[in-house]
């Protein structure tokens, strides 16, 4: 299981980090907007990473690049729900846990495609709507699309998650 709570604040406090290396300051809805567009932005790259949706040019997958753009998502939304206080919606139980890495794997062009089209549909209805739930469903669906779907190892992809995170907390902390 992901140690969620150590990843969402290490997200914060590399955000932290970059706001004092850059001297950013912008209000927190223009944050909220910039942190959703990157996250649409790391999305589309994951699909295209990943490559299922490019029907035709099949074999243009780079799964690296693809792992590092589902990391990417994943801090994104965590930030997110930071902005949006609703960190409380990303914590899960056992249950919860359980019900996403026991999800029915999608292999499927289609699966896949509903699947990363549903977290999109989800996400817009969070941001434009304040739909906590709607977030809540595409933080479980990113979740079991990296878990289930492309097989991501959890204890993996927090190593990753954090080194990725670290790496660049250390470019900006060098940079002062």
């Amino acid at each position: 299981m992901l140690d969620i709570t150590k990843m969402l604040h290490t997200v914060v406090d590399l955000e932290l980090t970059i706001d004092d290396a850059k001297e950013l300051l912008i209000g927190p809805a223009t944050r909220q907007q910039t942190i959703f567009v990157q996250l649409d932005c790391q999305l589309a790259d994951f699909a295209q990473a990943a490559g299922w949706a490019d029907v035709l040019d099949q074999g243009t997958a780079d799964p690296a690049r693809a792992q590092r753009s589902y990391l990417n998502s994943l801090a994104l939304l965590l930030l997110f729900s930071a902005k949006k206080q609703w960190t409380h919606l990303v914590v899960m139980d056992d249950e919860q846990w359980q019900r996403v890495t026991t999800a029915k794997q999608s292999t499927k062009l289609a699966d896949l495609n509903k699947e990363y089209l549903a977290v999109k549909h989800f996400l817009n209805g969070a941001y434009y709507s304040h739909r906590q739930e709607d977030f809540r469903h595409a933080w479980h669906l990113l979740l079991k699309m990296g878990i289930v779907d492309f097989g991501y190892q959890s204890a993996d992809l927090q190593k990753e998650y954090l080194e990725m995170l670290a790496s660049v907390a250390k470019q900006y902390e060098e940079d002062q």
